[in-house]
C-alpha cells in the first residue's frame, strides 16, 4: 500500500488531479481509494471514499466557535491531528494498492504547523509515503517565480520528512514547454534567468537559491501534467512506482 498525499498551493489542482490520476490508476487494474482532508472544500470533481467534511467543517467551525476563517483552518488542522487514529485505522482498512489524500488548500498550514509533520509520522508508521507537490503553470508565471516554488518544495520536503515529487500541473496553459526542459536542466534555467531577470539583488538572490536547489537535490525532476490530456500519467505513475519499490515492496 502506497499513500500519495497531494500539496500544492491553493488553486494549483490538487482535487482535480487526485482525481483524474485516481481514474487512471483504477483504468491500469490498480485499487484505489481518496480521501480527502480539506474541510473547507466546496467542491470536489471525484467522489471521496473517506471525507472530513462528514465529521467537520471549516463554516461549521466558525459558527461554533466565533473564530474567523484563518483560525478556523488552523483549527481544523488541529482536528484532523486529533483524528489520525481513526483516519489511519480506515486507510488500513482498505487495503487498497494506492490511497491518495488530498489535503487541506491552504498548504502553510498543515506544511509548516507541527500538527501537519505529526501526522506524516504517524501515517509512514503505517506504510509507504510519497508525496506530490503541485506547481500550478498559471499561478507562477515568472521563471523567479518557479524557482521560489521549487525551493518551497523543498522546504516541505524537509519539514513533513517525506519523499516528495513535483509536477508542473495545468501543463496545457503552457504557451512553450520551454520552462519544463529548463527544470530538468539547471544550467538552462540559470541562463534563462540571466537574460530575462532585470539586473540587481533579486536576481542574485534568484540565482544563489538555483544554486542551493541544484546542490541539495541535483536530480530535481519536474514532471508536467494536465487533466485534460492524462500528459505525465505514466511517467508520474513509474515514478512512484520507483520509489515504492525502493523497500523491496511491489506494486
Amino acid at each position: 500500500m502506497l499513500a500519495v498525499p497531494f500539496l500544492g498551493p491553493a488553486g494549483s489542482g490538487k482535487p482535480s488531479l487526485a482525481g483524474s490520476f485516481s481514474e487512471f490508476l483504477t483504468e491500469k487494474d490498480y485499487t484505489v481509494k481518496i480521501f480527502n482532508l480539506d474541510a473547507g472544500a466546496e467542491y470536489l470533481p471525484y467522489t471521496p471514499d473517506f471525507d472530513i467534511r462528514n465529521f467537520f467543517r471549516v463554516t461549521d467551525i466558525m459558527k461554533k466557535e466565533h473564530i474567523g476563517p484563518n483560525a478556523s483552518i488552523i483549527r481544523a488542522s488541529q482536528m484532523i491531528y486529533d483524528m489520525s487514529d481513526q483516519i489511519l485505522d480506515e486507510m488500513n482498512k482498505t487495503e487498497a494498492d494506492f490511497i491518495l489524500i488530498d489535503l487541506p488548500g491552504q498548504l502553510e498550514v498543515f506544511a509548516f504547523k507541527p500538527t501537519g509533520a505529526l501526522f506524516m509520522k504517524k501515517l509512514q508508521r503505517e506504510m509507504r509515503v510519497c508525496g506530490i507537490f503541485l506547481l500550478g503553470a498559471d499561478t507562477s508565471p515568472t521563471v523567479s517565480g518557479f524557482v521560489v516554488a521549487l525551493l518551497m518544495s523543498m522546504a516541505i520536503q524537509i519539514q513533513l520528512g517525506i519523499s516528495l515529487i513535483t509536477v508542473l500541473h495545468k501543463s496545457d496553459l503552457l504557451k512553450s514547454k520551454e520552462l519544463l526542459g529548463m527544470f530538468n536542466e539547471p544550467e538552462l534555467l540559470k541562463d534563462k534567468i540571466t537574460t530575462t531577470e532585470q539586473s540587481g539583488v533579486i536576481t542574485d538572490m534568484v540565482l544563489d537559491t538555483l544554486k542551493i536547489i541544484k546542490n541539495v537535490r541535483p536530480s530535481v525532476r519536474v514532471i508536467a501534467t494536465s487533466i485534460k490530456s492524462r500528459e505525465g500519467y505514466d511517467e508520474l505513475l513509474d515514478l512512484l512506482h520507483e520509489i515504492f519499490c525502493g523497500c523491496g515492496d511491489n506494486l
